[in-house]
C-alpha cells in the first residue's frame, strides 16, 4: 500500500456523523469506521483510487482497515496519552483557536473599493526620503525628538537612542513610496513636510519618530496595469491596521500591564552570566498581569527553555519587555478563544483528531515496518520492472522536411499545416513552396544540426512539428512522422539512477512488511466487518445512496 495515501487518510477522516452515517462498517478494539467515515473519505480521495469504482472501493476499505488496526495498535501500546504527545496536543489546539480567534477580530481578506486602490495609486506617484528612529518608550521618543528639534544631526541621534535590529543604525529607510509602511507611519510618510519632525507614532512593538528629507516623483505604469498590485498593497496595509485594533483591543480589555522592574528580573534570572538564581519566590514573581491573571519568572523562564522559543536579544531591555508582552499576550488571546468556545467548533475538533490520529498513526508505521532489511536482487529487480517503461531511448526518427529561403512561404506553409493534414499535404497547397522531403536520422548522432533535436523528438509524439526556424540555408519546418525507441538496459542505466531505483525497492520491501504486520494484527484484535453495510455503498462516481 502507498504510504502516502495511507498517511493522507488522516486528513480526510474527521469526526462521524449521526444515524444513518455514523452506522460502523469496520471495527477493531475500540476503533470503528463508519459509513459517513467511508463516504467522506472516498469522497475527497477519489482521485487517489484509479481503478474502476467496485476496486477503488475495496482498496479504500482495506487501507481504511489497515488505518484502524494501527490507531488500535498505538492505543494499546499507550501512545495516546503519553506526555510529550498529551502537551503537543495542547500546543495544536492553542495555534489553532488563536488563529480562529484572529481570523475573527481581524480578516486577512480585507476589501478594498476601486476609489481607495485609486486614491493609492495617486499617492503612489511621489515618494519621499524617509528616516526614522525606533524606541521603546513614549519618553525615549520626546527625548530623540528634543536633541533633533536641538539641531542633532538624525543619523547621530539615531545610532545613540534607535533600538538596534529593525532599522538601519543611521535610521535612513531610502526612498519610500505610499503604502510601504504601516499605519500610522504610512499616514506621517505622505503628510510631513521635508526637514519636518514627526511623532512620537505609537505601535504595538514601541514609539516612532519620523523625518522626510526630501520628495521626488516617481514613475508608474498605468494605472489598469498597476490596479491589481494597489489593490493587495491597500488590502495588506488595512489587514495590518486591523490586526494593531484587535491586538490592542484585547490588551486594553483584559487590562495588561507590565510590573515595575520585571522585565529588569527576568534579564538578571536569564542572564548567560552569573545568572541570579531563582528561588520559588521569585519563580511566582509577576512580571506582567491582566484582569484574573499573570505572567510569573517561572512562566518566562520556561518560555524561554522551549525548543521552539525565540529569545530576545537579552542585552536590550526594550527587546525583552517586547518579549514578555508577546508571551503573556499569547496567553490572553488563548483566554479569550476560550470564552468565545472556539476550541469547541466542530473544524477545530475534527482539525485536532486529524493531527493527533496522524502523530499515532506515524508512529505506528515506524513500529510495523521497523528493522525491514535492506531489498535484495530480486526485490530490485522487481522495483526495475515497475518502472522501467518510463526508461526508453531514442534510436531513429523520420521526419519530413520543408526548406526555402523565403520566410514567408514557410509561415503559409505553417499556416496550412496547422490546420489538418501533413507537412507533405500542406506545402503542395501553398503556391511556390518547396516540395517536402524525407530524411532519417538517427541517434545518438553527432551532427550538431539533428542533435539539439534529440530531447525534443524524444518527448514529441508522431505528427509534431516545428518551425519555422532560421537556419544557415534560409528557413525550415520539421515533422516527425515516426520514431523509433528502444528499451535501456539496466546495466546502462547511471549509477545515482540505479540507486534510486534500489531505493525504491526498500520502500516495496517495507510495503510487504507493512502489509503483513497489519494483516496479523487484525486477526489478533478480532477485526470485524459489516459485509451487508459494506456491499450498500457506493462510490462516489455514482449516486451515494446507503439505504439502511
Amino acid at each position: 500500500m502507498d504510504r502516502i495515501r495511507f498517511a493522507s487518510l488522516v486528513l480526510l477522516l474527521l469526526a462521524a456523523g449521526c444515524s444513518p452515517g455514523g452506522r460502523p462498517i469496520i471495527r477493531v478494539g475500540g476503533q470503528t469506521v463508519t459509513v459517513a467515515d467511508f463516504e467522506r473519505a472516498a469522497k475527497s480521495a477519489a482521485g487517489q483510487y484509479l481503478a474502476p469504482p467496485e476496486q477503488s472501493k475495496a482498496e479504500l476499505l482495506q487501507d481504511l482497515q489497515r488505518r484502524a488496526v494501527l490507531l488500535e495498535l498505538a492505543h494499546r501500546l499507550g501512545h495516546d496519552s503519553t506526555g510529550n504527545r498529551t502537551q503537543a496536543l495542547r500546543e495544536d489546539e492553542r495555534r489553532l483557536i488563536l488563529q480562529r480567534l484572529f481570523a475573527q477580530l481581524s480578516p486577512q481578506a480585507q476589501r478594498v473599493s476601486e476609489a481607495e486602490a485609486r486614491a493609492l495609486y495617486e499617492a503612489r506617484n511621489e515618494e519621499a526620503h524617509v528616516h526614522l528612529i525606533y524606541t521603546s518608550s513614549h519618553p525615549a521618543a520626546l527625548t530623540v525628538i528634543e536633541q533633533l528639534r536641538s539641531g542633532d544631526p538624525f543619523a547621530r541621534v539615531a545610532t545613540r537612542n534607535s533600538i538596534l535590529g529593525l532599522l538601519p543604525p543611521d535610521g535612513d529607510m531610502g526612498w519610500v513610496a505610499p503604502g510601504a509602511l504601516p499605519a500610522p507611519l504610512d499616514d506621517a510618510l505622505r503628510t510631513l513636510k521635508p526637514g519636518e519632525i514627526g511623532g512620537p507614532y505609537a505601535r504595538r512593538e514601541g514609539w516612532f519618530v519620523m523625518q522626510v528629507s526630501e520628495r521626488r516623483p516617481r514613475q508608474q505604469p498605468d494605472y489598469e496595469m498597476a490596479r491589481s498590485d494597489m489593490i493587495a498593497i491597500a488590502s495588506r496595509r488595512k489587514f495590518g491596521a486591523a490586526y494593531e485594533r484587535a491586538y490592542e483591543g484585547l490588551k486594553a480589555a483584559y487590562e495588561l500591564t507590565h510590573v515595575p522592574g520585571g522585565s529588569q528580573l527576568f534579564f538578571r534570572a536569564a542572564s548567560p552570566v552569573a545568572p541570579l538564581q531563582a528561588t520559588d519566590e521569585l519563580l511566582r514573581r509577576p512580571l506582567v498581569t491582566w484582569r484574573g491573571g499573570q505572567y510569573t519568572l517561572g512562566d518566562a523562564l520556561d518560555d524561554l527553555s522551549r525548543p521552539d522559543a525565540q529569545a530576545p536579544a537579552m542585552n536590550l531591555l526594550p527587546a525583552v519587555e517586547i518579549w514578555l508582552e508577546s508571551q503573556a499576550m499569547s496567553r490572553v488571546s488563548e483566554l479569550e478563544a476560550r470564552r468565545r468556545h472556539l476550541h469547541e467548533e466542530p473544524d477545530v475538533v475534527a482539525g485536532l483528531r486529524a493531527r493527533r490520529e496522524q502523530g499515532l498513526l506515524e508512529g505506528a508505521y515506524g513500529i510495523a515496518t521497523a528493522a525491514v532489511p535492506p531489498p535484495g536482487p530480486e526485490q530490485v529487480a522487481l522495483a526495475w520492472e515497475r518502472v522501467k517503461a518510463q526508461f526508453t531511448r531514442l534510436r531513429s526518427v523520420r521526419v519530413a522536411v520543408v526548406e526555402s529561403a523565403d520566410s514567408a512561404v514557410l509561415r503559409r506553409v505553417a499556416d496550412a499545416v496547422a490546420g489538418s493534414g501533413t507537412l507533405a499535404e500542406a506545402a503542395a497547397k501553398v503556391a511556390g513552396a518547396p516540395a517536402a522531403t524525407t530524411l532519417e536520422v538517427s541517434y545518438p548522432n553527432s551532427d550538431p544540426e539533428w542533435a539539439v533535436f534529440e530531447a525534443m523528438f524524444t518527448q514529441q509524439q508522431p505528427g509534431g512539428r516545428f518551425g519555422p526556424a532560421k537556419t544557415a540555408r534560409g528557413w525550415r519546418i520539421l515533422q516527425m512522422l515516426e520514431k523509433q525507441v528502444e528499451q535501456q538496459r539496466w546495466e546502462d542505466l547511471p549509477e545515482p539512477l540505479r540507486q534510486s531505483i534500489a531505493g525504491s525497492a526498500g520502500d516495496l520491501a517495507r510495503d510487504e512488511r507493512f502489509r503483513q504486520f497489519t494483516d496479523s494484527l487484525a486477526v489478533a484484535y478480532q477485526l470485524t466487518v459489516d459485509s451487508t453495510a459494506i456491499a450498500r455503498l457506493r462510490w462516489p462516481s455514482q449516486p451515494m445512496r446507503v439505504g439502511m
